[in-house]
């Protein structure tokens, strides 16, 4: 999870940075948070860019830009980014839902009051646009479900073929799958390769054709198995696209 920090005050980003990370630590092991921290609106405005962020905190009173004017800045580049305000007082409460706030913390809150926000943030995040995480080199990256096209193993290596790139993991593939194999448009094609089946084309003889043009081999002792499972996954999905 990406989690910008906006204030001006050191103590207080430092506070706020030590609350995130004790909640993965506590909450959620087997995910990590990366968080980036800036002194002023003008500073996070310089570096940021659409999707760059899930989750932006950010306080009212700050100098040259305060965090109203910031959040506006920010709702012209992203309209999908969690935005949390943190104030000393509650007077611009109103006014953040203009600009479409998640929450608005009232400076100082404990770890309590920060747990219960937070947990609803993640919980937003997720249902928002599914995503997994993985380790690639020494660093934690988000891969959003809808982008991935099929997943193999090689050398012990994860390889999750998206849209855009190729990403590798060092994992068991048994521990990758626990986690992707929840989602329903996940399936077992062959032993260590998992297709999206939302990204599949077309089923061509016993492959699947995959929407960049590769074809994935399906096992032939789950042929008739993998084939009713797509078959029913598909009349599912177009029953959800009608209603």
């Amino acid at each position: 999870m990406r989690i910008a920090i906006v204030d001006d005050l050191l103590a207080d980003r430092q506070l706020l940075a030590g609350y995130i990370q004790h909640y993965f630590d506590a909450e959620e092991p087997l995910h990590t948070a990366q968080i980036t921290s800036f002194k002023s609106g003008t500073a996070f405005l310089s570096a940021f860019h659409k999707g760059l962020f899930d989750v932006i905190f950010l306080d009212i009173f700050m100098p040259e830009m305060d965090g109203m004017e910031t959040a506006r800045k920010i709702r012209e580049i992203d309209s999908h980014c969690l935005l949390i305000f943190s104030s000393v007082s509650s007077a611009h409460a109103v006014e953040s839902f203009g600009v479409r706030a998640f929450h608005y913390l009232l400076k100082p809150y404990d770890y309590e009051r920060f747990r219960e926000v937070f947990t609803l943030c993640r919980q937003s995040v997720v249902l928002q646009d599914p995503f997994i995480e993985v380790k690639e080199s020494r660093i934690q990256v988000k891969v959003l479900l809808r982008e991935i096209i099929y997943v193999d193993y090689s050398n012990h290596y994860i390889q999750i073929h998206t849209r855009s790139r190729l990403v590798k993991s060092y994992m068991p593939f048994r521990a990758f799958a626990d986690m992707l194999l929840v989602y329903p448009q996940f399936l077992y094609c062959y032993r260590n390769c998992i297709v999206n089946m939302d990204a599949v084309d077309n089923m061509i003889e016993k492959d699947f054709l995959m929407c960049n043009g590769e074809r994935i081999p399906i096992a032939r002792k789950n042929w008739i198995a993998v084939k009713q499972r797509f078959s029913d996954y598909t009349f599912e999905k177009l029953g959800r696209g009608s209603g």
